[in-house]
């Protein structure tokens, strides 16, 4: 997965989103025309807010780098301002405003277009790591009143923090915040103030690796202004782990820890100004699954956060979206934080909706029970969640095993171990709505019922724990998560003895599929077939720079120009490793792919052309980088893959492409 990947509901619920954007007062709302902004006023007259606004640098545009540039030019509905929020009292507008005028185009080509013989070149910004040229972001105040325009640039080589946007508002004055890279990465909160228009900034994150806002990058920042008292609530993984912080932002007084021990903050979820508490979910690191949420209140005078619930379930209470999603404020709370809408559920354990108190955690109200009758009638079976140690034999890890129909300890069945990897998110389901429909990787309940025993780790290198947890990845690549994957899947394998190690393939989409390949390539010995989709097997060759460029994520930017940042690139590229190809392997790419370009699947096949190995190659006509979601043909040649060449069995030559 890269970063689109992780709000998939949000993007399309955004996607079906009004074109507008609603002030909180008045009924006026905002509407993007031609790059410009209009202003509708609530009896219908229209204004124009901007005229300066074109191509590559207009305003509430979704810019090129979010990777949906071809969706974009070929929508045919306006969308809604992106990166843009009212101010409380609808008399100013803010947001973020991007450059990319100076990027360079990244050609793809339409080969079978829906209409006509003669293919489509489709040209977006994208810049790499190494381009001189890369995008540019600012902020803008517009003043609905008067038409004023205020632009602040942040200093010389800073950017504004894609995923933050606006934290808050406090007496004429919006929160942000903007990073730099170049080692150490930083990351500083600031204010600005509507009026003048100057920029303040008041405290600063480091790190050696990554800075982010919160456990997840993609996530809502875990940050919340308090307005009536002057204060913001800040997360920072300054400690080793994901906690929250109270600064004063009236007289800049040193930061108040609100939250710490040995757990994770994952959401603020609801606020409580009046009651000078906030509710937040999180997961501890030594339970017995350290990625289940529970539920916590944290009074702000820093006297601790009170558990609400403390389960083996896990507890989704709705968290908003991130700005890059749609900037959707968290809607799980009653007023005051009396009472939360929490869904609890476990792998196994079906979905029930709860009305539940913020003050003792005690439920009032069932609203509901999922009825899971259908699935169960389908044939549907829950997964079990696996404990294991990592490579290092003292990290615990968790596992999800779905095991096959009929499965039992004395037989001998083929195993799949279906990866993604990425930073963005944790992959093994914990929750029943995982379970049954992951986001990724798919179909691990279908290969099951195929007689395969599939099995997701969260090895180090992946988010969700703390930060040292995740940070295995950075300047590693998928390489500490593939020794963790083996070390687990052996250990695994001492409890369901009927896996058969000798027959161990891996799948995976975006960075599962960089994961896929790289494991036939790094430890060709033990798996043995592989299928990688949407590939991003080269990082010299994916989206880069300090606004959302994945160099930042896994390698950091070098001070002293490229050569460090693009060597550091090459070692992780798998093109480096074809010579060492044995196995089964199925590349698969989508030609009008922006997360993964389908570039980088072809520069892969042609190294394993000049090694002379032998590979399989799936091309997908106007497929994007949803296709392992979306694409029926997709799915059904890798189930065949599998079955062929891991199980030694003859898919059916009929199987139907609809089901």
């Amino acid at each position: 997965m890269l970063a689109a990947d992780h709000p998939l509901q949000a993007q399309r619920a955004l996607a079906a989103a009004p074109a507008r954007l609603q002030a909180p007062v008045d009924g006026a709302a905002l509407e993007v025309r031609d790059n410009n902004f209009w202003l509708i006023h609530a009896d219908g007259r229209t204004q124009a807010l901007t005229r300066d606004g074109e191509d590559g640098h207009g305003y509430g545009v979704r810019p090129d780098w979010t990777l949906r540039g071809i969706a974009r030019r070929q929508a045919a509905a306006p969308a809604p301002p992106f990166a843009t929020w009212w101010s409380p009292d609808a008399r100013q507008v803010f947001g973020v405003r991007y450059d990319e005028r100076h990027v360079a185009h990244y050609p793809y080509l339409d080969s079978a277009p829906d209409t006509g013989a003669r293919p489509r070149l489709h040209q977006v910004h994208l810049g790499l790591p190494g381009d001189s040229a890369q995008v540019a972001s600012s902020w803008f105040i517009l003043d609905v009143d008067s038409g004023a325009k205020r632009t602040i640039s942040p200093p010389h080589g800073w950017q504004v923090l894609s995923e933050a946007g606006a934290l808050g508002w406090r007496a004429g004055k919006v929160y942000s915040a903007m990073v730099r890279y170049d080692g150490p990465a930083r990351l500083q909160l600031v204010e600005l103030d509507l009026r003048s228009g100057q920029l303040r900034p008041l405290l600063e994150e480091r790190s050696a690796t990554r800075v982010q806002l919160n456990l997840y990058p993609y996530s809502r920042p875990a940050v919340t202004v308090l307005a009536q008292h002057g204060q913001l609530v800040w997360f920072s993984q300054r400690d080793g782990w994901g906690h929250l912080y109270l600064l004063d932002l009236v007289n800049g007084g040193p930061l108040r820890q609100l939250t710490r021990g040995r757990w994770n903050v994952r959401d603020i979820v609801g606020v409580d100004e009046s009651g000078a508490a906030l509710w937040v979910t999180g997961s501890a690191v030594d339970a017995a699954d350290p990625y289940l949420r529970q539920l916590y209140r944290v009074p702000l005078d820093g006297s601790g956060a009170v558990a609400l619930t403390d389960d083996t379930l896990d507890h989704a209470i709705d968290a908003g979206t991130g700005p890059l999603s749609g900037a959707r404020a968290p809607h799980g709370m009653a007023p005051h934080g009396r009472l939360f809408i929490d869904t609890v559920s476990s792998v196994s354990a079906p979905p029930r909706t709860v009305l539940r108190s913020g003050e003792d955690g005690r439920v009032h109200m069932v609203l509901e029970d999922a009825d899971v009758r259908r699935v169960y009638a389908a044939g549907w079976r829950a997964p079990q969640r696996v404990q294991v140690l990592a490579a290092d034999g003292h990290t615990p890890l968790m596992a999800t095993v779905y095991l096959p129909p009929g499965y039992h300890d004395g037989g001998r069945y083929p195993v799949v171990d279906a990866m993604y990897g990425g930073v963005f998110i944790h992959n093994a389901p914990t929750t029943f709505a995982d379970a049954v429909s992951a986001q990724n990787p798919v179909s691990r309940a279908s290969l099951a019922e195929l007689g395969f025993v599939v099995v997701t780790v969260d090895a180090r290198g992946t988010g969700g724990r703390e930060k040292a947890f995740t940070d295995a990845s950075f300047n590693d690549g998928a390489d500490t998560q593939l020794e963790d994957h083996v070390h687990a899947l052996r250990q695994l394998a001492s409890r369901f003895t009927g896996m058969d190690l000798q027959r161990v393939g891996i799948y995976g989409h975006s960075f599962g599929g960089y994961s896929a390949a790289r494991a036939l390539l790094r430890h060709p010995g033990f798996y043995k077939v592989a299928v990688a989709s949407a590939g991003s097997h080269n990082l010299q060759g994916i989206y880069g720079g300090a606004v959302h460029g994945m160099d930042r994520l896994f390698v950091g930017m070098s001070p002293d120009g490229t050569k460090q940042r693009l060597a550091a690139l090459r070692a992780l590229d798998n093109a480096a490793l074809a010579d060492q190809l044995r196995g089964r392997l199925l590349l698969v790419y989508g030609e009008l792919d922006e997360n993964a370009p389908p570039a980088l699947t072809l520069q892969l096949a042609a190294a394993f052309n000049r090694a002379n190995k032998p590979y399989d190659l799936l091309y997908l006509a106007n497929q994007d980088h949803e296709l392992f979601r979306n694409d029926a043909y997709y799915t059904r040649r890798l189930w065949d893959y599998f079955v062929l060449h891991l199980a030694g069995q003859v898919p059916p030559a009929d199987a139907p492409l609809a089901w």
